[in-house]
């Protein structure tokens, strides 16, 4: 290991770790709450995320770099993904674990460091088959090792650039589909007219 790279605790990087809230499900809400189901493959699919009465949720409510981990279950503990959108109305359920980085700098680094560490994810769980857990404390006291400023400086000018490109794209996306639906049924009921278009 390098001499300016150091070993540290998750805890010493990071300004929260914490389980997500209990969720009261209801269908009349924009407020969405993330889900083990939700976490596969290093990526988070919002279609399984389901909508819950309104609250307030302080800390909770997720932000970008977030690092999520599935921390109930056997063969879903330790599954990890991190928040590489612009969250809105957002948390995650207690089976969920939050982890928030106290810098900038330290965001990508985190996220990568993440995913590449589900196993040792895994490791840290308590109980028996079925109810496995994944303890805070544990997870705050796993240890890593971080890269001198200068290294996470020059990994975070590499990496933001792509990850603003990926935020501008899904930002177009979303209106490109939110376009696409107030049209469509316009165009299928016939209040728009398009006979006369050339294609």
């Amino acid at each position: 290991m390098p001499d300016d790279w150091k070993e540290c605790t998750l805890n010493s990087i990071c300004d929260l770790i914490i389980k997500g809230i209990t969720p009261k499900y209801t269908e009349n809400s924009d407020q969405l709450v993330i889900n083990q189901k939700c976490v596969r493959n290093h990526q988070i699919d919002l279609s399984l995320a389901r909508p819950h009465t309104p609250k307030k949720v302080n800390e909770k409510w997720l932000k970008y770099g977030d690092v999520l981990v599935n921390s109930t279950g056997t063969g879903t503990l330790g599954r990890a993904a991190q928040v590489q959108f612009i969250p809105n109305n957002l948390t995650v359920d207690s089976h969920v674990s939050i982890i928030r980085a106290s810098k900038q700098e330290y965001v990508y680094f985190l996220g990568l460091w993440a995913t590449s560490h589900e196993h040792d994810f895994e490791m840290l769980q308590t109980g028996s088959t079925g109810q496995t857990d994944l303890p805070r404390e544990r997870l705050k006291q796993m240890q890593i090792i971080l890269p001198s400023e200068s290294i996470l400086s020059s990994f975070s000018d590499v990496i933001k650039p792509i990850a603003d490109i990926r935020i501008q794209k899904q930002q177009e996306s979303q209106r490109l589909s939110l376009l696409r639906d107030t049209l469509l049924p316009k165009l299928m009921n016939g209040e728009i007219d398009v006979s006369q278009v050339r294609i």
